[in-house]
């Protein structure tokens, strides 16, 4: 019996059937001339992986538990099919390396209530809105909610080289089509530092985007604005937190798969938050969560941080913590001559 690339969404999965460069038909999700798996393999590396999640489970007693094969598609963004097909493909690997644990298959699950405790869970067991009303209300500096530790090891698993030489965007509207000078596109000086994403008040970051029309959309240019675009280029390697990802990123690519489990709702939460746009109307108190945890991974080496922009799909945002690793090259002043509204 053979699995297919189509049967997982999961890039570490993806990643070992590639590895066997074998194309054929797939028994499960019935793909033809994909890459192929047989379950068969020894030693079978993605039974392992599969089992690794499994021994999250436990039976559950709640009225509101699900089946396994319900549980496995619902908690985990790893399979392609139905419940029907994704218990029938997990059975047939695990029994390929003697793991038949009957119990668990024909029962309600859940995640074992162990893997919130304070070891791995990155705000305790609580939510993500929990912890912003703890930060914004409570206490915003020595926040005992918030797991440190818990939290460096994930960061270990969303990291991403920049290298040396990479191009990144800056905008700046302007007041004229004589826009503002290569040196007029740093980060705000002493005086100017007003709160953002990631940088509390008073705090230089540099905010730069992967793509020029995706500066446009983020600096909330008007018809008939003139904008400023800076060309800014890496001038040595840079190690980011890539915060959109870590709602995305396999669970297999952490040491133990019970941090993954422990925070995967957190996970989502933050990668919104860290993403949504603040209305004019929003306090900026709304930006203190995301500066905590900023501030956190800046104390530990990162040069900064990565999210989706909300404003243009597509585009990303990197907020750098020292502007000195990038040189504005070049700057090209234009003017919006349209924008395209969308309601929702």
């Amino acid at each position: 019996m053979r699995c297919c690339l189509n049967c997982f969404r999961d890039s570490e999965i993806h990643a070992i059937i590639k590895s066997f460069n074998e194309n054929g038909d797939c028994d499960y999700c019935l793909s033809q001339g994909s890459f192929v798996y047989d379950i068969s393999t020894k030693p079978n590396d993605i039974a392992d992986k599969i089992v690794s999640l499994l021994e999250t489970y436990s039976v559950s007693e709640d009225v509101n538990a699900k089946l396994l094969k319900e549980s496995l598609n619902d908690d985990w963004d790893i399979f392609n099919l139905s419940p029907d097909k994704t218990q029938s493909l997990i059975q047939d690997l695990c029994s390929s390396i003697d793991y038949n644990d009957a119990v668990l298959f024909n029962n309600k699950v859940e995640i074992s209530a162990s893997y919130f405790y304070d070891t791995h869970c990155i705000v305790r067991g609580h939510s993500w809105k929990e912890f912003s009303k703890s930060i914004k209300e409570h206490n915003r500096f020595h926040n005992e909610m918030f797991n440190t530790k818990a939290f460096e090891n994930i960061l270990n698993a969303v990291s991403k080289q920049y290298l040396s030489g990479s191009i990144l965007y800056r905008g700046r509207i302007a007041k004229s089509n004589s826009g503002f000078t290569i040196d007029e596109m740093k980060a705000p000086p002493e005086g100017l530092r007003s709160a953002g994403r990631v940088n509390p008040e008073g705090i230089a970051v540099l905010y730069l985007s992967t793509d020029s029309e995706t500066v446009l959309s983020e600096v909330r240019s008007s018809t008939f604005d003139f904008v400023t675009i800076g060309e800014f280029r890496l001038k040595k390697a840079a190690n980011i937190a890539n915060l959109t990802a870590i709602s995305e990123t396999s669970p297999f690519r952490y040491d133990n798969i019970e941090i993954y489990a422990a925070n995967r709702n957190v996970f989502r939460e933050i990668s919104e938050e860290i993403s949504r746009p603040l209305r004019r109307s929003d306090s900026h108190l709304e930006y203190l969560p995301t500066q905590y945890i900023a501030e956190f991974i800046k104390s530990k080496g990162y040069d900064g941080v990565e999210y989706a922009s909300t404003l243009r799909e597509g585009g990303y945002n990197i907020a750098v913590f020292d502007e000195m690793l990038f040189d504005c090259v070049s700057v090209n002043t234009v003017e919006v001559a349209k924008i395209q509204y969308v309601i929702r």
